[in-house]
């Protein structure tokens, strides 16, 4: 759960051995009443000041019929340009190109396509991905058109 508040004392409590180096423990208490062990990996821990506000979150577990309480700091997400992060339009299409290549090629060696229409496929498949609309039927019903008269039917 996310909390936010003053936080009253930071104390040292010892270190532990973990698989990132050694642990260095802290009891943390707000003025809100909540305690709880954080664990740093550095000796002199900045997320959590006397004096200062805190956002954190709480957490408990259960051992050997006592509860424990582990605090862990709130951290605030990046935010890039104001808005959020912002893509590249012409890396969008570069991934967009080599996702219909691959399409494409997989088609060439399918046999569903011959290599020299490979382009082609991928220029379509790029162009209807890029704009949702179907340029081949486009064609097809164009084609159709110009020739519906000549159509035995």
């Amino acid at each position: 759960m996310e909390k936010k508040s003053k936080v009253n004392g930071v104390s040292p409590n010892g270190t532990w051995d973990s698989k990132y180096g050694t642990m260095y423990k802290f009891e943390v208490s707000f003025e809100n009443g909540d305690v709880g062990e954080y664990n740093s990996k550095t000796q002199d821990q900045n997320k959590f000041v006397q004096g200062q506000e805190a956002e954190y979150s709480i957490t408990s577990r259960e051992y050997n019929g006592n509860t424990f309480y582990t605090i862990k700091p709130v951290q605030a997400q990046q935010s890039f340009g104001g808005g959020g992060y912002k893509k590249d339009p012409e890396t969008e299409k570069r991934i967009a190109r080599m996702s219909v290549l691959k399409v494409a090629g997989d088609l060439v060696i399918n046999g569903d396509v011959q290599l020299h229409d490979l382009t082609k496929i991928a220029t379509f498949l790029e162009h209807y991905v890029n704009t949702g609309e179907d340029s081949m039927t486009k064609l097809y019903d164009a084609r159709i058109n110009e020739v519906k008269d000549q159509l035995p039917f």
